[in-house]
């Protein structure tokens, strides 16, 4: 097995770019996000790639969420480089001048659902469960995610999801519109390609084009200096709660929490 963490092929106008950790359920480091973030930032100007299929080695899982154990420790020096590594990898998706399509088997969640909602189209197996769930331990995830889910599904499922921290089956995500198509898990590879093929074959120059028009419509929902100012007010108000703690302490002991709201 190959010791890169990403893999990128490139065959008939496709790219696919692999996360590699199939052993970890494709759980995402530093090194990950940021190796996620440059693949597809290097296919700006390829002529010789019109989609992306992004994937998790394996048919076990797209991507577990964060490598929580030692491997999202981030030094100030790659930070001021390149930001927040979830951050990068979200922002070169959807920055990527060609469509992305996540091709989902097993979970996507926590990040890993961050990063399907970041892309064009989700194609999911039967088989997957997808969700967001920080506020199971006391915790707040990051606004551009939230904004990202909110996105694809709209204000009223996206709080539902967030309030709840509910983890949906692939039928429930296809009705609420968080992903495209659920076929059955031995059809995922098929289907994916024959749609990348389709918007392949379409001009290339129009359907960059379409997905920048995309992207300019999306932007009147940019935040204020002021609003992410106190977003990370509240964001830190949380983190530094007994509530986090003690979300964080039932996790590891795997036993429900007892919030005490302060």
């Amino acid at each position: 097995m190959s010791e890169e963490v990403v893999l990128v092929e490139k065959k008939d106008y496709i790219c696919t770019v692999t996360i590699n950790r199939p052993e970890k359920r494709n759980a995402l480091t530093v090194d990950v996000m940021y190796n996620i973030g440059d693949a597809l930032n290097a296919l700006k100007d390829d002529s010789d790639v019109r989609v992306v299929v992004l994937r998790g080695a394996g048919e076990k899982a797209f991507c577990a969420g964060l490598d929580l154990r030692g491997g999202i420790q981030i030094s100030e020096g790659e930070k001021m480089e390149k930001g927040d590594p979830l951050g990068y990898a979200r922002g070169s998706i959807i920055a990527c001048t060609k469509p992305v399509i996540a091709m989902i088997y097993g979970n996507a969640l926590g990040a890993g659902c961050d990063l399907a909602a970041a892309c064009d189209i989700r194609v999911a197996a039967d088989t997957a469960r997808m969700g967001i769930n920080p506020v199971k331990i006391g915790s707040i995830y990051h606004p551009g995610g939230i904004q990202g889910v909110m996105n694809v599904v709209g204000v009223a499922w996206a709080k539902e999801l967030f309030f709840t921290g509910r983890f949906i089956d692939a039928q429930r995500a296809k009705e609420i519109g968080l992903v495209n198509h659920v076929v059955p898990e031995g059809e995922l590879p098929a289907t994916t390609y024959a749609l990348a093929q389709e918007i392949a074959e379409s001009g290339p120059l129009a359907v960059s084009a379409t997905k920048a028009i995309f992207n300019k419509l999306l932007k009147y929902q940019e935040m204020s200096a002021e609003d992410k100012a106190e977003i990370e007010t509240l964001r830190d108000t949380v983190v530094q709660s007994e509530d986090q703690r003690e979300g964080m302490i039932a996790f590891i002991e795997k036993r429900k929490a007892d919030f005490k709201g302060r």
